[in-house]
């Protein structure tokens, strides 16, 4: 009888590199409290992931990735000894402009020209 390891990733744990890489044993099962975004890649192997409280289930080959936007916990299943990755999110930076705009606030009115309107 062979026993089950088991993981659990959070961003945390994936840190400033951005990628977490696992070797797992037949069996193994890792678990991700919020997959949301995450990038799971399946580098050797076959793996099966399920998130909680949903009908489809997915299995991974050698090759694939898996992402989802839903927020939920993931669990991966190693079906044979396999290898995985798990990457943050790639968060797209906002263009900054260099442009100035034309006016920083309303065009001022002449004090005589004010009244006039007033």
């Amino acid at each position: 009888m062979t026993s089950l390891s088991y993981t659990e990733i959070s961003l945390a744990s994936i840190g400033p590199v951005g990628t977490f890489d696992l070797s797992l044993q037949r069996q193994a099962m890792v678990s991700i409290p919020d997959a949301a975004s995450l990038r799971v890649s399946c580098a050797e192997g076959a793996v099966w992931i399920t998130l909680d409280h949903s009908t489809e289930d997915v299995v991974l080959q050698a090759g694939d990735v898996f992402t989802t936007p839903e927020h939920r916990r993931a669990i991966v299943y190693a079906l044979k000894p396999s290898r995985i990755a798990v990457a943050a999110p790639v968060v797209a930076k906002k263009p900054v402009s260099r442009r100035q705009p034309v006016f920083s606030r309303a065009p001022r009115l002449p004090l005589a020209f004010s009244a006039v309107w007033a």
